[in-house]
């Protein structure tokens, strides 16, 4: 079972399963208050962005804690009692964190593909041969990835869009 916490207009938790609270103590070292009690500070900052994502929405939004690799889905829930925040945490596959990552950034359809491979350890020429480029083309599009991303180097890019710190 995910672990799920019900949030009022307010911030207030409204309910909050085991888990949840379990996994709060794990990642903010802080205890969840419990019913009517307040967020973490990590729950805090999320919040706001998570009620703007899901406002006009007729589905969930989803935001990466890639640091934790957890994922935090949103959607709102009306009732008798208002509306409130609906947050489901789950594992973060590897696959998803990636998938985020590359939305962050404004890359065309074909640079995302030129990063997967560079993600899946093809070079340059594998690259080009697997999606009938030349290997001047795909340098190109390194060029442009790099300046998008702020980086200089394949294991940098690699880096950065895993969520791992280059050291």
């Amino acid at each position: 079972m995910p672990a799920v916490i019900v949030v009022d207009a307010d911030d207030r938790i409204v309910l909050v399963n085991d888990r949840a609270m379990k996994l709060m103590r794990e990642v903010a070292g802080a205890e969840l208050a419990g019913n009517g009690g307040e967020l973490s500070p990590i729950l805090k900052a999320l919040v706001p962005e998570l009620r703007a994502r899901v406002r006009d929405r007729l589905d969930t939004s989803t935001v990466a804690l890639l640091t934790i690799d957890n994922c935090v889905r949103a959607c709102l829930l009306d009732g008798s009692a208002g509306r409130h925040l609906l947050l489901v945490f789950e594992r973060v596959e590897r696959k998803d964190a990636v998938q985020h990552n590359l939305e962050r950034y404004a890359l065309s359809p074909r640079e995302c593909e030129v990063v997967m491979l560079v993600l899946y350890g093809y070079s340059n020429r594998r690259i080009a041969d697997q999606l009938f480029l030349t290997e001047y083309t795909v340098e190109d599009h390194f060029k442009r990835i790099f300046a998008k991303l702020g980086v200089r180097s394949r294991t940098a890019l690699a880096a950065k869009i895993l969520g791992w710190h280059a050291g």
